[in-house]
């Protein structure tokens, strides 16, 4: 077996990562499309886009799974020279996401309006995103089935094809925005089918490309009672390993909305460059868990840890990158995201804690890649609860204390530091790579079998 040097992991690190980054920014730029578009319509449809996106984002984060569970198994099944399970597990992942899909589908265009009073949004919102709801519904199974895509293309260490994919659905996004809302009337509507078109756009294209990967994708059939199962714990520890993440920002967030108005504003502005970073971040996770998936296919261990190795420098590397870019603009950059002098100031009181965050966050995101690519859920899920769960709490402490936005940024600290504490003591060995360890190891942290 041929080892590799150390520049040659260094290329295929960035082969995978540097696409990465496009094509995980493309979301949130298709987000910015549709919300200047919506500003030429009227204060109200900008407000019912914002909530729309809002409750379908906060519904679809579930089905990650989808991408982290078909990433690692076609990466394994890849790397063992299984051509024909990696097809397999493609396949059987695309009927559980058309299955999932038109279910949330019916359900999101039938109880669209109770779904956004259930939100608490006032009256002249309901109608109009209950409308957009029930457009962007039609387009919730290929959001689906695109994750399925994206994981497919990712565990054969291909970030190209996706990014190619997601340029090619911002163009139809746009272009639809400004035909349908700018020159047609179409209004909100328009921008929700503009939205739709771009996600059949993509699971289109993604349908035409993925016979370049050379997955044996014909004669599988359904999935066994087997198969769907073990898609179900993978969906079960992401699922609780997402949310509880979700769940202790959301907890310092509502602490800082305790403080005082400014705070909350003042926290808003960190937590939008902490989710940027953590964008450019994650483009290293995705090479990790691609690249390490395959190396554990072939049973290669010397190389999966030397993967790791290379990771996490490239993830420190980008981390201190990050932080000493953050401190640099601490002067400028708030006032970029707002004009308000007073959020300013408060902003300035946590700036460099927001860039500290950084380091801890470089090897928490490089290394969740490292493990799912191991297929490490259970240990992913206990730690990462832990740490959010923990920081939410303490963030609950802040306001009755006097405390203020530094604080609750020290909780955020705290939360990636026992984040990257939890996934370096896992990595310190090889356990991690066997799965009778794996197993062992995450019922003693908690995890295993709950």
């Amino acid at each position: 077996m041929t080892t590799a040097t150390g520049r040659q992991l260094d290329r295929r690190i960035l082969a995978l990562a540097v696409p990465a980054v496009g094509a995980l920014l493309a979301d949130p730029l298709l987000g910015v499309v549709d919300t200047a578009v919506a500003g030429r319509v009227s204060v109200t449809a900008l407000g019912a886009l914002g909530l729309g996106t809002a409750l379908l984002g906060a519904g679809t984060w579930v089905f990650n799974f989808l991408v982290y569970g078909t990433t690692s198994a076609v990466a394994r099944a890849a790397g063992a020279g299984q051509d024909d399970v990696a097809g397999r597990r493609v396949v059987h992942a695309t009927a559980v996401a058309v299955a999932l899909g038109v279910v949330i589908a019916l359900a999101v265009g039938t109880l669209a309006e109770p779904i956004v009073r259930l939100s608490g949004a006032v009256e002249d919102l309901v109608e109009p995103t209950a409308a957009y709801l029930r457009v962007r519904a039609v387009g919730l199974p290929f959001v689906l089935v695109a994750m399925v895509g994206h994981g497919a293309f990712r565990g054969v260490e291909d970030t190209r094809t996706p990014l190619v994919v997601v340029v090619v659905a911002n163009v139809v996004n746009a272009t639809l925005d400004v035909l349908l809302v700018v020159y047609g009337d179409g209004g909100l509507t328009g921008i929700a089918w503009a939205t739709v078109a771009a996600e059949v756009v993509a699971v289109v294209l993604l349908g035409a490309f993925i016979r370049r990967t050379g997955l044996q994708l014909s004669g599988h059939g359904l999935p066994s009672r087997a198969e769907v199962a073990d898609l179900l714990r993978v969906s079960r520890d992401v699922v609780l390993r997402t949310g509880g993440l979700v769940a202790g920002l959301l907890l310092v967030a509502a602490a800082a909305a305790r403080v005082d108005a400014e705070t909350a504003a003042a926290h808003q502005v960190l937590y939008q460059v902490f989710i940027f970073s953590a964008f450019l971040q994650d483009s290293l996770a995705v090479a990790g868990q691609a690249l390490v998936g395959n190396a554990i296919g072939r049973d290669d261990r010397a190389q999966a840890l030397r993967l790791t190795r290379r990771l996490l420098r490239w993830g420190v590397g980008l981390a201190v990158g990050t932080a000493g870019l953050l401190l640099a603009l601490g002067g400028v950059l708030p006032r970029v995201l707002t004009d308000d002098a007073a959020v300013v100031a408060v902003v300035g009181t946590a700036w460099a804690i927001a860039a500290l965050v950084q380091l801890p966050g470089g090897i928490a995101f490089v290394l969740d890649g490292v493990l799912m690519g191991a297929e490490d859920w259970a240990y992913l899920r206990t730690w990462t609860v832990v740490a959010a769960v923990g920081a939410g709490a303490a963030a609950q402490l802040v306001p009755g204390l006097g405390g203020g936005l530094p604080a609750l940024w020290w909780c955020v600290v705290g939360m990636m530091v026992v984040r990257a504490g939890s996934l370096l003591l896992r990595v310190r060995g090889d356990a991690w790579l066997d799965p009778a360890g794996r197993r062992s190891a995450s019922s003693v942290a908690g995890g295993g079998g709950a």
